[in-house]
C-alpha cells in the first residue's frame, strides 16, 4: 500500500458518510505517511483528496430529486446538507488535522484584470507561497487558517477560497451521482494546480455526471421529487 501512495499521482482517502470517521483512520494514515520518509510523505501529502463515500445512505431526512424534464439530480435538503457538512468537518479533523505540515494545498493564481496570472506572496510568510504558476501552503489549510489569510487579503478571497476547497472533505454518492463533479474537479487540481484548463471541456461536461434519468427515481427510497423547472413538487414522493 505505501508504495501505491508514493507512485500515484492522486490519492483518495474515503471513509462511509454513514459512519462516524474514527481517529484510527488518521492515525493510520499518519503512519503510512511517517514510514515513508519526509519527501514522499510531503509529496503523497499534496495529492490527497479526502471524500466521504456513501451519502445516500444517511436519511432522514429525505433527500429531493430535482426534476428537468426527463433528466434531474439529487440535492440534500437544507438539513441534510448541514448534516453532511458536519460529518464533512469531523472527516477533517479526524484525517488531515493530524498531518499538519505534510499536507499541501495548492490552487492556481487569478488573473488580473490584463489577463497575468496575480501570485500572492505576502512579506515575511513561510507558509503560503504564489507565483505565476501556483499558490501554494505548507500544513493544513483549515477554516481558521482561511479567515486569518482571508481577512489580511481580502483582495485574494477567490485564491484563498480554493486553497480552502482543497482541504475539504467532499460527502459523494455514486448511487445518487451527488457530488460526483466536484470530486473530479478536486482529483484535476491534485495532478498539479493547473490542470483544472487542460481538463476544461472533461470538467464542462462532468455537470451531466451528476444527472439521473427521471424514469429511475422510482427505484430510490427516501426521496422528493421537486420540479426544478415550476418550483414546486413534481408529483407525490413515491417512496417518502
Amino acid at each position: 500500500m505505501l508504495d501505491a501512495l508514493i507512485t500515484s499521482d492522486v490519492v483518495v482517502w474515503a471513509c462511509h458518510a454513514d459512519a462516524r470517521p474514527a481517529g484510527c483512520e488518521g492515525a493510520r494514515l499518519r503512519e503510512l505517511l511517517d514510514s515513508a520518509g519526509p519527501d514522499h510523505a510531503r509529496r503523497v501529502g499534496g495529492r490527497i483528496a479526502a471524500v466521504l463515500t456513501k451519502a445516500d445512505l444517511l436519511s432522514p431526512p429525505p433527500w429531493i430529486f430535482d426534476a428537468r424534464g426527463r433528466r434531474g439530480s439529487f440535492v440534500p435538503g437544507p438539513a441534510l446538507a448541514a448534516r453532511l457538512e458536519r460529518r464533512a468537518a469531523r472527516a477533517e479533523q479526524a484525517l488531515l488535522a493530524p498531518l499538519g505540515d505534510l499536507l499541501t494545498a495548492a490552487t492556481y493564481p487569478t488573473a488580473d484584470p490584463e489577463g497575468r496570472p496575480a501570485g500572492i506572496l505576502p512579506a515575511d510568510d513561510g507558509r503560503l507561497r504564489g507565483d505565476r504558476h501556483a499558490v501554494r501552503y505548507r500544513g493544513h489549510f483549515s477554516g481558521s487558517v482561511h479567515e486569518r489569510y482571508r481577512d489580511a487579503h481580502p483582495e485574494h478571497a477567490d485564491v484563498l477560497g480554493r486553497l480552502r476547497d482543497d482541504h475539504r472533505v467532499i460527502p459523494c454518492s455514486a448511487r445518487f451521482r451527488y457530488n460526483l463533479p466536484r470530486l473530479l474537479l478536486a482529483l484535476a487540481t491534485r495532478v498539479t494546480p493547473a490542470a483544472v484548463f487542460r481538463f476544461q471541456r472533461m470538467l464542462d461536461d462532468a455537470a451531466a455526471l451528476a444527472e439521473l434519468p427521471a424514469s429511475a427515481v422510482a427505484r430510490h427510497a427516501n426521496l422528493v421529487r421537486w420540479d426544478g423547472e415550476r418550483c414546486r413538487p413534481a408529483v407525490a414522493g413515491p417512496a417518502c
